[in-house]
């Protein structure tokens, strides 16, 4: 992997907070609580400043086809929803910040979406405006138990789907490890 900075994003405003907090904290990389799509790409783009290039993302978050819920219509999301508020944002918006040099990546760097439902168009276009791979499920996902605690693997009811540039690459099964 290369060099960069490991962020885990706790997607706050939809409920499970606590649950998010406790995944992003396992994964020890820094942890960024957006609660509206806008403030997670400012929040993006602080790291950025301050700690160089991005190499990997892990967002625990709930999440549906369309991109990664946060409060009420104020997500971050493939395109704009009849709904959305002020507060939402889009993949079109980090793309001009990373073409505007406000958000940096490393090369290729790799997004792990934890949330439900993300595979397809959302990391399709995800993974072509970052120039990097995306790892989302096709379906649920849910956290493997153990002992009454969490394993650090998710499960995906259908499978992990891998997208790099833009494109569909291969699944990775049904396991994933956040942690």
């Amino acid at each position: 992997m290369e060099p960069g900075t490991a962020v885990a994003v706790s997607a706050h405003g939809y409920g499970d907070e606590k649950a998010f907090d406790y995944r992003a904290h396992k994964t020890g990389h820094l942890v960024i609580k957006p609660r509206n799509g806008r403030e997670f790409l400012e929040m993006l783009s602080d790291v950025s400043e301050s700690s160089g290039a991005i190499n990997l993302i892990k967002v625990f978050a709930h999440s549906y086809p369309r991109g990664i819920i946060m409060s009420n219509w104020s997500g971050f999301y493939d395109e704009p929803g009849p709904e959305d508020t002020g507060m939402a944002a889009y993949i079109s918006d980090l793309a001009e910040l990373i073409k505007n040099g406000k958000v940096k990546f490393s090369p290729n760097p790799r997004w792990m979406l934890f949330g439900c439902n993300l595979a397809g168009r959302f990391s399709e276009k995800l993974s072509l405006a970052v120039s990097g791979t995306v790892i989302a499920p096709r379906g649920d996902s849910y956290p493997e138990i153990a002992v009454n605690c969490e394993t650090g693997v998710f499960i995906a009811v259908s499978r992990w789907e891998v997208f790099i540039k833009g494109r569909y690459a291969y699944s990775l099964g049904k396991r994933l490890r956040a942690w």
